[in-house]
């Protein structure tokens, strides 16, 4: 499953991408953005896959917004807009496509097929170990000994069996890595071996946090929810 943000500030825009979208079942809505630093904001938290984004938006611009994030965010851009001289720059910014409205259900399908082919994981092999340099020596982690992963800024926290490890790395980066059948995003912030899942603990009737083989627990957020039981076998 894929996940996107619409950062637009006309609704009927935003409201004809998520209509669009109903055709591609694979893709997540994480939230919708008006203004820039609402969009900031709403992009750093949730780091989806794909961000639909409008060139002029209430507070500051389109582009302003994707070249602030490129390099800390690893995400995807289309841009969606009405205004056809800044498609050299959106390209710059490594836009997958140019969007200039009012554009066709066909040409959007174009664009998201072209996405999906992008975003296909491609066959490498998944690394069995991990090298985690500290001060003075480098541990070799194996990956089936971490539980799970705790991802802050561009370091992550590698909850192994027997300690925790600090790993200068982003959690995007290193998810990309990782087998997606064992490793499965719960979290904008945690990556958990579906292997080291003991129980689901429940908080007014909703199952939200995972309780793992170590003793730790592990929130839930409603949009990694449904992969997360279908990996589970509870669909």
């Amino acid at each position: 499953m894929f996940s996107y943000i619409i950062v637009d500030d006309e609704k009927l825009a935003r409201a004809k991408v998520r209509e669009y979208m109903k055709s591609f079942p694979k893709w997540t809505l994480l939230g919708e953005a008006r203004e820039f630093k609402e969009a900031e904001d709403l992009i750093i938290a949730e780091q989806p896959d794909l961000c639909f984004i409008d060139i002029n938006i209430i507070g500051g611009s389109g582009i302003q917004l994707v070249d602030n994030l490129m390099k800390s965010i690893n995400s995807h851009w289309i841009f969606t807009t009405a205004y056809s001289e800044y498609a050299i720059k959106a390209f710059e910014l490594n836009a997958i496509d140019y969007l200039l409205k009012p554009f066709s259900r066909e040409r959007f399908q174009d664009v998201l097929i072209k996405t999906e082919k992008r975003l296909k994981p491609s066959n490498h092999t998944s690394p069995s170990k991990l090298a985690v340099k500290s001060i003075g020596e480098v541990h070799f982690v194996n990956v089936d000994d971490v539980i799970w992963i705790k991802g802050s800024a561009n370091y992550v926290e590698l909850h192994c069996k027997e300690k925790m490890f600090l790993h200068r790395e982003s959690i995007n980066n290193l998810e990309s890595k990782l087998d997606k059948q064992t490793f499965i995003r719960v979290h904008r912030s945690a990556l958990v071996n579906i292997n080291s899942v003991a129980s689901l603990s429940s908080e007014l009737g909703r199952y939200t946090l995972l309780q793992l083989v170590n003793g730790d627990e592990v929130k839930i957020s409603g949009t990694h929810k449904p992969k997360l039981f279908e990996m589970l076998g509870l669909n």
